[in-house]
């Protein structure tokens, strides 16, 4: 009975132990909570820019051959500017009919019927001869293209320049940290954990009206147009652990 009772009593306090240290594991760890940001200004090394024709006719393959004619001197234009093969491609193509439009006072049996055709040829240019700019528009537009959009600079490496924006903001984090912790009279320890909270490159589009393109065709003027820089954000959250000082 005396062994019984002994060994209750030592597992009672063997319990109160545990209990006691698990309550000192979870006494509050003094925090400092704060914001790393960084804003990088990179000068564009990327071009995107769409042109395109678009032909009507009252029969397919007359429409289709008007279109080719036009597309096909286009791109000569471009590549005699200095646009190489690896820097278009042919990024829509679709034909579709035209429909005849329903009278006021169509008949029960009217049915709309094919009227004419559409084609429409659409590049996408990605280059990094970000100075051919103004030169690729009026030179696609003296010779037929009368589409023009999706202009927009951008960063041919996003990713090198996300990578320094990460860096400095975490460096900003880590800097403020020490200055935050330094005017309270306590100490940074450790990091507790560290999180991204953002972290992108903001291409830079420009607009480019149809009264733009509509001026052109009988002015013949080169657009200026400057490529600018890109904006790149990054921001991290921080959680540090503090102490006292002395």
């Amino acid at each position: 009975m005396k062994n019984v009772l002994a060994s209750g009593i030592t597992i009672f306090f063997l319990l109160l132990g545990l209990h006691q240290a698990a309550a000192a594991e979870e006494k509050p760890v003094p925090q400092l909570r704060l914001r790393g940001e960084a804003v990088l200004l990179v000068p564009a090394d990327q071009l995107n820019l769409r042109v395109g024709v678009v032909t009507d006719a009252a029969n397919v393959e007359e429409a289709l051959g008007l279109n080719s004619k036009k597309m096909d001197g286009i791109i000569g234009a471009l590549k005699k500017i200095g646009l190489k093969n690896d820097e278009y491609q042919t990024s829509r193509f679709d034909i579709q009919p035209q429909w005849s439009p329903r009278p006021k006072q169509a008949p029960t049996d009217w049915r709309p019927r094919v009227v004419g055709y559409t084609v429409s040829n659409q590049l996408t240019i990605r280059t990094g001869q970000l100075e051919l700019v103004g030169q690729l528009i009026e030179g696609a537009v003296a010779a037929g293209a009368n589409e023009v959009g999706s202009i927009y600079f951008d960063l041919a490496d996003p990713r090198r320049h996300r990578a320094l924006a990460i860096e400095t903001a975490a460096g900003n984090a880590r800097a403020d940290a020490q200055v935050l912790a330094a005017s309270l009279g306590v100490k940074i320890v450790r990091v507790l954990s560290i999180s991204l909270d953002q972290a992108q490159a903001f291409p830079r589009a420009e607009s480019f009206r149809g009264g733009m393109l509509k001026s052109m065709t009988t002015d013949a003027v080169t657009p200026p147009i400057e490529s600018g820089d890109i904006t790149v954000r990054a921001a991290v959250e921080m959680v540090c652990e503090i102490a006292p000082a002395q």
